[in-house]
């Protein structure tokens, strides 16, 4: 078990911190059992088998037996509640400080966070400022990606394209997990959100539907599709098209939701067939003409977009939605289910089940 959150713990009942500390990494060794920030904004359970110190970073070994180097910033180390100093009583004061760490811990779920109980609550006042300063980060000419790796509210890594919403007043970018507006679970590269987060807001976040039409339908869900099965190609009748229907509602369409479901292949084929400069068909390459993918894999551009699509992938091969897998989650409820020991694992019996990326696409949202 490692302990290093206790020093957190002490404040008054009135203070109120002004700005935000520097962060102090605590030394890691090898052998040290960490939870490591995913860039979906989840915590992930790892042991770190090297510590490079001139680049900050560790090579972190997960449950799954992937190992990727991570960033010093983005590691954690976690304790049991008995083995805090002094520990934490069953009956503790409602009013009771927790540290930001534990709360984004316990509230972060895949699809949006909790919205209601108290971990939702400490989270909503812990978003409204955030652990790092903006304007000291490097970005990128089109803002996707910036050099520190620093997004969100949690200030873990992020890729822009795989379920992540960018604030429209400060331009950040936001993971799925983090967010607290949300009814329905995004799609990947799914920007058609018009979001303010709640540090500009300085209060709850802000979200609205922006208007899609069937080009940017197709174009979302074979872009989707891509990404989940890691094929270009797809059929129409049994992906495309059943994807679309499967998921109608939740994807939010507007005033394409009223679109009767015999006329939706009409509208979303007549899309694919019409704009070849973003779809290619299966005739084209010798296969199938029932066969549709994408020109180019980049998620569907916005109306206010200015530059070029950005082919992906295009990062570091750690951060490439075919090498990077999705790992079993290790904190679901509570703080105390913080499981830190191989030797309890083994004893009991524990056999963890991992979900891979490549799961069936039709179920991606439920």
């Amino acid at each position: 078990c490692v302990c290093v959150c206790a020093r957190a713990r002490a404040r008054t009942s009135q203070e109120q911190p002004a700005a935000a500390p520097t962060p102090v990494l605590v030394p890691m060794s090898e052998g040290d059992d960490v939870l490591a920030r995913w860039s979906d904004g989840l915590l992930y359970l790892g042991n770190v088998k090297r510590v490079d110190g001139v680049k900050q970073c560790c090579l972190v070994r997960f449950e799954d037996n992937s190992e990727f180097w991570v960033l010093r910033k983005d590691i954690h180390s976690c304790y049991h509640p008995q083995c805090h100093i002094p520990p934490i009583e069953p009956e503790v004061d409602s009013n009771t400080w927790i540290c930001r760490q534990c709360v984004f811990a316990v509230a972060t779920k895949r699809g949006g966070a909790l919205k209601r109980g108290r971990f939702a609550r400490l989270m909503q006042m812990m978003k409204q400022k955030l652990p790092y300063q903006l304007s000291t980060l490097d970005w990128d000419p089109q803002h996707l990606t910036n050099q520190q790796q620093c997004y969100c509210y949690c200030a873990g890594p992020g890729e822009w394209n795989l379920k992540m919403l960018q604030c429209s007043s400060c331009g950040q970018w936001f993971h799925e997990a983090c967010t607290q507006c949300l009814t329905k679970p995004l799609l990947y590269g799914d920007r058609f959100y018009e979001f303010q987060c709640s540090a500009c807001t300085n209060g709850p976040e802000t979200i609205q539907r922006l208007p899609m039409s069937w080009v940017d339908l197709a174009h979302l869900v074979l872009y989707h599709l891509s990404l989940c099965c890691k094929r270009k190609y797809f059929d129409f009748d049994h992906e495309i098209l059943s994807f679309t229907n499967e998921n109608w509602d939740s994807l939010l369409l507007g005033t394409l939701s009223d679109t009767p479901r015999q006329d939706r292949c009409h509208n979303l084929l007549n899309a694919l067939n019409s704009h070849k400069d973003r779809f290619v068909s299966g005739k084209e390459i010798k296969k199938k003409k029932c066969l549709f993918g994408l020109q180019v894999r980049a998620p569907p551009p916005l109306s206010s977009d200015l530059s070029p699509p950005v082919s992906l992938p295009c990062q570091r091969k750690a951060a490439e939605p075919e090498t990077r897998k999705s790992k079993r989650r290790i904190i679901e409820t509570q703080v105390s289910a913080f499981v830190t020991s191989k030797t309890q694992s083994k004893e009991s019996g524990y056999k963890p089940l991992f979900l891979q990326l490549k799961t069936s696409a039709v179920s991606a949202l439920k």
